[in-house]
């Protein structure tokens, strides 16, 4: 082999060396795609962060409205149930309705002790209802 062909055989060596490695790594398209990607996952998991926080604020808050509502409700029956509409406001500042009946006489039940049906609801007598229970009053009432 002449020293000719020695050099263009490495010139060529070397040209498939580079061609290689000029070709291993990512183009800039393949690059810009990958951030792309990352971002939209980034952002779709910053979401359902977000909405699961807020979530479970809202849970707390329900949490808290059941449980002033229970205490409402055991303090009005401690203190005597009677028939009639009460209203007030949960610590958030949202408005409640205490609604107290006899549904006795409407049971056929008229010459028995009341049972008082307790209806606390969110806003006024037809809102949405919080705390729902049937009390059973004595023969004083």
């Amino acid at each position: 082999m002449s020293a000719r062909a020695e050099v263009r055989g490495r010139r060529e060596t070397r040209k498939t060396q580079e061609t290689q490695e000029d070709q291993e790594g990512f183009t800039l398209v393949e690059v810009l795609v990958a951030f792309a990607l990352v971002a939209l996952g980034l952002m779709m998991a910053l979401q359902i962060g977000g909405g699961t926080s807020a979530g479970l604020g809202r849970l707390a808050a329900a949490e808290i409205v059941a449980d002033e509502a229970e205490g409402i409700v055991a303090l009005r029956t401690a203190t005597g149930l009677r028939a009639g509409l009460e209203q007030g406001t949960f610590s958030n500042g949202e408005p409640w309705t205490l609604s107290v009946t006899d549904v006795g006489p409407g049971l056929g039940w008229p010459r028995l002790p009341p049972l008082w049906r307790v209806r606390l609801t969110r806003g006024g007598p037809e809102g949405r209802p919080v705390y729902v229970t049937l009390v059973a009053g004595g023969y004083g009432g």
